[in-house]
């Protein structure tokens, strides 16, 4: 048993339908046997799902990275789907990423005059610091913006949103990062002048958008600044005490 396509009147086995919105048309054609699909051969609403769940797939738009570092202020018009996301853990593991090269890079100039061996079997130690304090303190730096503004404002963020906006938004100093780490393994002071720069910029930067997110109001913006950098500098302590 089935339902006309065109009528939508209930079709019994073996009864001849004549479809009202289609009179010339074959009754024959019209029987609950036919309304079944065929062996073998989707219907199109699972041709259609199965043309949906294909065409869903998530790409990397080089374009699109390319303007969040001429940009960053257009990562807060990112949505929390499953795009959004990439872009968002993308600019969060670019600033991870510059850490632990400049760790790296900084390990191995120190060990360079102990020899080949002991460069390579040092890299770990100052690396892998470095790879744990830029984990943690991207982390903890969005996550203190992210508590301070839910608490104080109405403009509640869902966590996936709030990750594609202002984890896109650190695309830029975490491509300085990347610089700074690569450079040095050659130039130490210039690797550290950028990484310096590079941090401050994005605190501030952080602080003004997430400003800009939170919708913050002049009454407000003291305490929301104070807030948050105080619940990440508290929370960096403990980790780097801990763990560090």
């Amino acid at each position: 048993m089935g339902f006309c396509i065109h009528c939508g009147k209930e079709l019994t086995d073996g009864v001849a339908h004549q479809c009202t919105n289609d009179i010339p048309a074959d009754p024959l054609k019209y029987t609950a046997a036919a309304a079944e699909p065929e062996p073998g051969r989707p219907d199109s609403a699972s041709a259609g799902a199965s043309h949906a769940k294909t065409s869903s797939a998530v790409q990397v738009d080089g374009q699109v990275l390319l303007n969040l570092l001429k940009n960053p202020i257009s990562a807060l018009n990112m949505r929390g789907d499953q795009t959004g996301m990439i872009y968002g853990l993308i600019g969060m593991a670019s600033s991870i990423l510059g850490f632990w090269l400049f760790g790296l890079g900084v390990k191995r100039m120190f060990y360079s005059g102990l020899g080949m061996m002991s460069a390579l079997l040092s890299d770990f130690g100052m690396g892998g610091r470095f790879l744990l304090l830029g984990l943690f303190s991207t982390v903890i730096l969005l996550g203190s913006f992210w508590l301070a503004g839910n608490m104080m404002t109405k403009q509640k963020l869902d966590m996936k949103d709030y990750i594609a906006k202002m984890g896109s938004f650190q695309l830029p100093f975490g491509a300085a990062l990347i610089v700074s780490g690569l450079l040095s393994f050659l130039l130490v002071k210039p690797a550290f002048f950028i990484l310096v720069f590079a941090l401050m910029t994005g605190l501030a930067a952080n602080s003004a958008a997430a400003i800009e997110l939170y919708r913050i109001g002049s009454t407000q913006l003291v305490k929301f600044i104070g807030i948050a950098l105080g619940i990440y500098v508290v929370l960096l302590a403990v980790v780097n005490t801990i763990l560090l």
